[in-house]
């Protein structure tokens, strides 16, 4: 316990160091945007949602029309119209005429087994879209983080960039009054300008960085500069994940389960596809016949049936077996990927925590002082030019390496709530 402390102590002394003397600066246009807000933004306003809404209602749908009865079908038909001839016709009387209805029979539960496979399309929809959901809010946050840090390096390079300049213009005056060498003026010249490069790099990765953000949020317009309210020195600490209810509960697993369902309730539906459905019909006739039944009304009544000798829906049966089978070994696959995931994701997320609460801020405070000293030593005329580029370039990419592993640790997070389900 008293190590932790100590190791936290090192992570607040050094954020004091690093970033509070450095404090962005606010404009009238700035915009404020919390973690918790970006994720509420990507739910209202993300059409991937209502994409996925969309997809679940599509199915709700298949599933009222799986419900339904078969619509009888309306015939009419007429027999014995001559083509010529010169005996009299009574279009009446001697004509055979029918008027019959043909009523499709569904046998072997077919309808109720219909109604059921429609109910799983129902269900894994709604997992899929939970799934979507999950994978949506773990772009968004690491897009906010990535977005975070990207602003973070920026004003870090922005800020060297403005001490080299400065250091570059004492020089000038130095070698103005023969106090140095014209060599050291270029070689600090040279250095300057790779890092205003670099700083022109890391403002267009920030810039890009916040677009993807706002796009990730369902944005439509992308703001010049945000505030983001979130601290990258805020270290999260995370709790381990109960793994059984993991698996139990996480959308890809449920999905995973749904999916063999899914699978059964085809098995059964294709089973009864295999019995055959008869068709009843019935209806009038009106019968021309000879004297004296000529222009008889009568009443038609018949069957028609399948017979099941060469089809026998075989085919699709085998199919939907197969399809069971591999749903059942997705579910043992599924398994297995989580698991793999959540150990990976929380070594991930450990490795990056130890090194934050203990090596890179010592690293970070000594390259701060090496540079400063660096700095007033040449100043002084007890240093090279050399020694103080090296301790300068020290520094920044010291600092630069701080920054990013803050972004990879809170993007270590996001993997961790993202494979525990914990991110919602």
């Amino acid at each position: 316990m008293t190590l932790r402390l100590l190791r936290l102590g090192q992570v607040f002394v050094f954020a004091a160091l690093f970033f509070l003397p450095f404090p962005p600066s606010v404009e009238a246009d700035e915009v404020n945007l919390s973690l918790g807000a970006a994720l509420d933004s990507a739910r209202q306003q993300n059409p991937q949602v209502a994409l996925a809404r969309t997809r679940v209602s599509e199915a709700e749908g298949m599933r009222v029309q799986a419900g339904l009865i078969p619509n009888p079908s309306l015939y009419a038909t007429s027999e014995n119209t001559p083509l010529g001839g010169s005996q009299p016709f009574t279009f009446g009387n001697d004509t055979d005429d029918y008027v019959y209805l043909i009523q499709k029979i569904e046998l072997g539960g077919k309808r109720s087994r219909r109604v059921a496979f429609a109910s799983e399309n129902v269900s894994q929809m709604s997992l899929q879209t939970a799934v979507a959901m999950h994978q949506l809010l773990a772009r968004v946050a690491t897009a906010y983080w990535m977005a975070s840090g990207s602003a973070e390096l920026d004003h870090l390079y922005r800020r060297e960039a403005n001490t080299l300049d400065d250091m570059v213009n004492y020089n000038r005056g130095r070698v103005q009054k023969g106090a140095t060498a014209e060599a050291d003026l270029i070689r600090i010249q040279l250095e300057s300008d790779r890092f205003k490069t670099q700083a022109r790099m890391a403002a267009e990765q920030a810039r890009r960085s916040l677009i993807t953000l706002y796009r990730e949020m369902g944005g439509t317009t992308f703001p010049e500069s945000v505030v983001f309210t979130d601290r990258l020195d805020d270290l999260k600490e995370l709790r381990p994940p109960d793994l059984e209810a993991v698996l139990r509960d996480r959308p890809e697993m449920r999905a995973a389960r749904e999916r063999v369902k899914q699978a059964e309730a085809n098995l059964n539906l294709q089973r009864a596809n295999a019995v055959p459905d008869p068709q009843l019909m019935g209806g009038y006739k009106r019968f021309s016949g000879s004297p004296p039944y000529t222009g008889q009304n009568t009443l038609f009544f018949g069957f028609q049936v399948p017979l099941p000798i060469f089809d026998r829906n075989q085919g699709q049966i085998a199919a939907a077996q197969a399809r069971l089978m591999g749903a059942k070994d997705g579910v043992a696959d599924q398994e297995i990927a989580i698991r793999a995931e959540v150990a990976s994701a929380l070594s991930d997320y450990e490795s990056r925590r130890e090194a934050l609460l203990d090596v890179l801020p010592r690293m970070a405070h000594q390259a701060t002082e090496s540079n400063q000293i660096a700095a007033g030593a040449y100043r002084l005329g007890g240093a090279d030019i050399l020694r103080f580029l090296d301790a300068a370039r020290m520094n920044i990419e010291t600092q630069v390496l701080l920054v990013q592993t803050l972004i990879d640790y809170h993007v270590s997070v996001v993997n961790v709530e993202l494979v525990t389900g914990m991110l919602k």
